[in-house]
């Protein structure tokens, strides 16, 4: 009997996988300053440096740019997006409004592993604050915040914190560095967990908008230090 080639099914996941692949590791690329600001990518180049063909190529840069990660400019390309300082206010002013939303739904619908993932989070935050490592506080502290922002089960805010995670990923990647006052943005997660903990709905909206706006005004400090050194 003759063998039966693979189903369209399976063919089509395979493509989905492939096609994620893709996507997810040219987004570390980006974010990761691997692929640099304003690069120009072409598709022929891409596919032959992941040995696919171009259509992954091409569907994983549609859904980048739909990302805010690179832009398509008309008769030119694709090319990787630069975040200047008014996007990234405007985005922190964006993102403040989803943390007022997050920590109000979050604070409604905590649980007791919810609160245990936030304390652990917290614990290794302060560890990590007193070791002065200050790589691993800056992703814990992205860890922090999803954590909160993916317990309100809401898919639209989740998406859309993500956005203007990754738009603050390729601003903050050209080095933006300096004192982080960590020892204070630490006390201000804790005041998010004990709000969330105790059910404050108005007091976990305002302490996450705040710690939020708080941020932003530690990436201008930052900026101005960088200016000043």
């Amino acid at each position: 009997m003759a063998q039966r080639g693979p189903s369209k099914d399976s063919t089509a996941r395979n493509d989905d996988s492939l096609f994620a692949m893709v996507r997810e590791q040219l987004e570390e690329m980006i974010l990761s300053g691997e692929i640099e600001v304003g690069a120009r990518l072409t598709e022929s180049t891409l596919a032959a440096r992941f040995g696919v063909s171009r259509g992954p190529i091409r569907e994983a840069l549609l859904l980048l740019a739909e990302a805010g990660l690179v832009k398509m400019v008309h008769n030119r390309g694709v090319f990787v997006r630069e975040v200047s300082l008014e996007d990234v206010l405007q985005v922190y002013d964006v993102r403040a409004g989803l943390a007022r939303a997050a920590g109000r739904l979050v604070a409604m619908r905590a649980t007791p592993e919810l609160l245990g993932q936030l304390h652990d989070l917290w614990d290794r935050l302060e560890a990590a604050r007193k070791a002065q490592d200050v790589h691993l506080y800056h992703a814990l502290n992205t860890d922090f915040h999803i954590a909160i922002v993916e317990a309100t089960g809401n898919q639209r805010l989740i998406d859309f914190y993500q956005m203007t995670e990754r738009e603050l990923k390729l601003f903050t990647r050209r080095g933006v560095g300096g004192p982080s006052r960590a020892d204070r943005s630490n006390r201000e997660h804790l005041e998010i967990v004990n709000c969330i903990a105790n059910g404050d709905e108005i007091g976990a909206a305002e302490a996450f908008e705040n710690h939020t706006l708080a941020g932003k005004q530690r990436m201008l400090d930052s900026l101005s230090w960088r200016t000043l050194s």
